[in-house]
């Protein structure tokens, strides 16, 4: 009897395994991803906006592929406003598994971003959407700042009422001006962000419940402090490559 109970418990954990695989597998498969390896961006999966808000002005020429790499450009100006790259995906993507490989030039002066927003358009127009933020203030290459946001849609008197998480995380053994991975995942209830794999910070407030689409953004703003506006010289934020996996 006793090599009966040994094959069925065998057989059990064959089975416990096999279904785990399986599961692994899927969780692998991605859903979008970019790697940027045609000479241009592409046009059915990515937009360009042409904007002009605080000190900078979304301008596609400052958008560029090259060798497998995206490069957004903040420009120089002889005005205020500053020429920046921003390209967002078409698509609508739920919960899940965002992340990209990143790494930003060393000149002060701008904010890097990798994010996610309900509705690019309306980040400029009536303020209802929601997003999830990576950002990197050029000016300060030890540290990411991590951000939740969540915008309703009702008002309190004659104003909307926004909500926000955020949190500056900092060491001295990272650099933004290296190649990193940047990876949050997004649940109904939180927000898990991460570096090169390693869980950094958890949001529980201000989740978005919405479909949002991918953003790359850089920018600068002369009413952030720690941006230590005007920039100094021309700033690039590079993309090696843009994921987004679903949950199973």
């Amino acid at each position: 009897m006793f090599w009966i109970f040994r094959f069925l418990f065998c057989l059990f954990l064959f089975l416990i395994i096999s279904i785990s695989s399986h599961a692994i597998d899927i969780r692998k498969t991605s859903t979008f991803r970019e790697d940027f390896s045609s000479p241009s961006i592409t046009a059915n999966k990515w937009d360009m906006p042409t904007f002009e808000l605080y000190n900078f002005k979304a301008d596609p020429s400052m958008v560029s592929n090259s060798n497998g790499i995206n490069y957004l450009r903040l420009g120089k100006s002889e005005s205020t406003i500053y020429p920046t790259g921003f390209i967002y995906a078409k698509e609508h993507f739920s919960y899940g598994s965002y992340s990209a490989r990143i790494k930003v030039s060393d000149v002060p002066g701008a904010v890097a971003s990798f994010f996610t927003c309900t509705e690019i358009s309306k980040i400029f127009s009536d303020g209802t959407h929601d997003e999830i933020d990576f950002e990197f203030i050029t000016a300060r290459p030890h540290s990411v700042l991590f951000t939740t946001w969540n915008l309703s849609s009702g008002t309190e008197g004659n104003r909307q009422t926004p909500t926000h998480n955020s949190f500056l995380w900092e060491s001295p053994d990272f650099d933004i001006r290296m190649w990193h991975n940047y990876r949050f995942d997004w649940y109904e209830d939180h927000v898990d962000f991460f570096i090169d794999g390693i869980k950094r910070w958890t949001s529980t407030r201000a989740i978005p419940k919405r479909k949002m689409q991918i953003a790359l953004h850089i920018y600068t703003i002369d009413t952030w402090d720690e941006v230590q506006f005007p920039p100094k010289d021309e700033i690039l934020q590079m993309t090696d490559w843009v994921e987004y996996r679903a949950f199973q």
